[in-house]
């Protein structure tokens, strides 16, 4: 028993150890950092005016964002005299009772005092965080834990390493690594924090030399932001980063050290790799970009930061970024569309039970379309109080569901409008741009009803305009297209700046499309677009409809994500399709699993259409979200027995065609039944809650058919096929 207790104790002790290291935490689920980085304070009279500069901008973004934590990314004070600039920086911190830390730079101990001499001068000034953790290569190398907004658990951690210097044999290139015992602190202080919160904790990674990958990861994801020189990392790569992503816990690696480049590289949602913007006003060299510094927002609750960059005359390329798979390396779904005819007679208690199933299944994201509907009569609704159509509306459900998802953390993204006459095809510019602005007069009623009251709730827009390759391949029709898109992307921009636009376009491969084509199509549309910085680009994989499949899908994406990296900092997702077609039933797991890599390997993220309608307990068998849920666990699908054989399948001449009928021999992991007629499938009948099927009418059927009957299980395994007798 004394030993258990020891073991607790230590635990304790180690956990309050951390958190008096740091002593930062959340605040009402908000936590902020700004990135100040290559001050190149040089500290002499003739630099006086520019160190002034430096300083009151320093104070200005400080009081304007007012962070939780500053974090300085290297060649900070680069002279003689050096402690004299330290102590100046110590002072604005101390002024404005503001946590900092520090990375060292490769310029930093150019001076008359090493890294070391620096730290232990920082040691003894308040706010300071920067320590050595251990005896490593290096100076100030060191793990700073995030604790919750109520102080009782670690949230997130942020990692500082030394970059060090220059390399001592040029022969390995000019600037220098960092090395394998930091990285093996790294590796064992990250597990140390995955076994004490038994999960992984979101973290982040800050020093001053950028690594050769961010170079490499804009052959792959475009950047976003400014590069405006060349990339001046090391000519070795020491596998800090395949580390990163081993132990998939930090998902952002900021630097400092090439002062005309502020970008962001979001590598498919498994890493961001990221610039600050130069702070200092001394010119190294030729510099071109305004004096600022980058702003990151952490999420509490989420793997998941917003960033800026800022300046003095504003703020610029804002991004979310979410790691993909919520770290797990199992492909999975964030979100789901549903649609307003299954939820027209909810009320509050069954939102909330749909919004539980989508936590429970790991999901954030809903997308509800359309809030205004026109169809091919002229007949406009809404479900939402509107005054665009001529009879007052009074239908609510729209807010049923931003209240339920308020309530339970879920983010909506809202369709604005649709017409049917879309489905024809006709292209007709001034019409299609007259319905884009009636989207913006919903967007302008939904935000005055919704947005104060239901913030965090009502967070995107989705077009609702389905765009194919078909019917969009000629100049004239692109052009159509994107004054269309600009129609809505303008208007939307101004008032909901922070509110991110999603469209999910499909694939038609059954006459004649290639992806070829349509990559092409997309990369002229994409340049004459307004997409802001984390708009989002989602298309439908077209496996249950569209006639793509398992073995075409991968070439489709691959020329999806050609296009989107021409629209830099477009995020490209994948909508993954959970349905057969050919009965408009729920696809078997083992389809959409294969669906699942696939598409995984292109996109930051996966939605699909539709959880709600296809996969909910609510709507088919529980055992299609239940081996989901030891999916997702597991990373493999669980091994579910086959349903046991109909019983008395029989045939009866109807007053049209031929009815089938038939008694299951047992309810237990039946997700629906086959009807075959002459050895072909005719029919497959889904269960629906409680309601089995048990009983099908071939209207085209005689009596020479041969039919037989069997069940299947979510997985699509089959029982045996019992032969219908005819019941004269």
């Amino acid at each position: 028993m004394k030993k258990y207790l020891l073991i607790i104790f230590s635990c304790l002790l180690c956990f309050s150890c951390l958190a008096q290291t740091s002593g930062l935490k959340f605040h009402d689920g908000k936590f902020k950092i700004v990135q100040f980085t290559d001050l190149h304070w040089v500290e002499s009279d003739s630099y006086k005016l520019k160190n002034d500069s430096t300083y009151n901008l320093m104070r200005e973004i400080i009081r304007t964002e007012r962070p939780d934590l500053v974090i300085l990314t290297g060649d900070v004070v680069v002279s003689w005299n050096a402690l004299r600039g330290w102590k100046r920086l110590a002072g604005l911190f101390a002024e404005e009772k503001m946590p900092f830390a520090v990375t060292f730079g490769n310029h930093d101990e150019e001076t008359d005092m090493n890294n070391a001499q620096i730290l232990e001068y920082l040691r003894t000034v308040p706010y300071n965080l920067t320590y050595d953790a251990e005896k490593l290569s290096g100076s100030g190398n060191c793990a700073l834990p995030v604790l919750s907004s109520d102080g009782k658990s670690e949230k997130w951690v942020l990692y500082l390493m030394d970059s060090h210097n220059l390399t001592q044999d040029r022969s390995f290139g000019y600037y220098d690594w960092i090395k394998h015992d930091q990285i093996d602190w790294y590796r064992r202080t990250s597990d140390q924090f995955t076994t004490r919160n038994k999960r992984t904790l979101p973290s982040l990674a800050f020093f001053h030399i950028p690594l050769p990958e961010h170079e490499t990861a804009r052959w792959v994801c475009r950047e976003f932001g400014e590069k405006q020189e060349g990339v001046c990392a090391s000519n070795i790569n020491s596998g800090l980063l395949s580390s990163f992503i081993e132990k998939k816990d930090v998902i952002g690696v900021f630097v400092g050290h090439d002062h005309n480049n502020d970008y962001m590289v979001d590598w498919n949602g498994n890493i961001a790799l990221a610039y600050g913007r130069k702070t200092g006003y001394p010119s190294a060299y030729n510099e071109v970009l305004s004096r600022g510094a980058r702003v990151i927002n952490l999420h509490e609750e989420e793997a998941s930061f917003d960033s800026y960059i800022i300046d003095l005359d504003g703020t610029y390329f804002h991004y979310t970024f979410e790691q993909k798979n919520q770290g797990t390396g199992i492909p999975r779904f964030s979100g789901s569309f549903i649609q307003e005819f299954l939820v027209a007679n909810w009320e509050d208690a069954r939102w909330d039970q749909e919004m539980e199933m989508f936590k429970e299944a790991g999901m954030k994201y809903l997308i509800y379309a359309p809030a205004l509907l026109t169809d091919e009569k002229g007949k406009t609704t809404t479900n939402y109080p509107s005054s665009l159509t001529k009879k007052k509306q009074q239908n609510k459900t729209l807010e049923k569901c931003l209240r339920s998802a308020q309530k339970n953390g879920i983010k909506i993204f809202i369709g604005l409008n649709f017409n049917d006459r879309w489905w024809k095809v006709d292209y007709d510019a001034d019409w299609l741009v007259g319905q884009m602005e009636i989207g913006n007069k919903v967007a302008d009623e939904l935000v005055a009803l919704y947005k104060g009251k239901y913030p965090d709730a009502m967070y995107g827009w989705y077009w609702v305009w389905e765009v194919d390759n078909l019917n969009c391949m000629t100049a004239e029709r692109q052009a159509i297209l994107a004054k269309a898109l600009n129609t809505n992307l303008d208007h939307l921009s101004e008032i909901t700046p922070d509110m991110p636009f999603m469209l999910s376009p499909f694939m038609n491969h059954k006459v004649g499309g290639n992806a070829e084509e349509y990559g092409k199509m997309w990369e002229t549309v994409f340049a004459q677009t307004h997409f802001r910085f984390g708009d989002i680009f989602s298309p439908q994989d077209c496996v249950g409809a569209g006639g793509l499949n398992l073995d075409n899908l991968s070439d489709w994406f691959s020329k999806l994500k050609q296009a989107v990296n021409t629209k830099p900092g477009l995020k490209f997702w994948g909508n993954v399709e959970t349905f057969d077609q050919q009965f408009w039933v729920s696809a078997p797991l083992t389809r959409v699993k294969k669906q699942l890599d696939i598409v995984n390997g292109y996109v930051s993220n996966i939605i699909c259409f539709a959880y709600s309608h296809y996969n909910s307990p609510f709507v088919v068998s529980n055992e299609y979200h239940q081996a989901y849920l030891q999916y997702c666990k597991e990373g493999k699908l669980p091994k579910v027995n086959v349903p046991q054989d109909v019983k008395n399948v029989l045939m009866l001449k109807a007053s049209k065609g031929m009815e089938i009928s038939w008694i299951p021999g047992s309810l237990e992991h039946v997700a629906g039944f086959n009807i075959y007629s002459n050895g072909t499938l005719l029919k497959k009948l889904q269960v629906h809650g409680n309601d089995f099927p048990t009983s099908f009418t071939d209207k085209e059927g005689n009596e020479d058919n041969v039919y037989e009957v069997s069940t299947y299980n979510v997985l699509d395994e089959e029982s045996a096929k019992q032969k219908a007798i005819n019941k004269k």
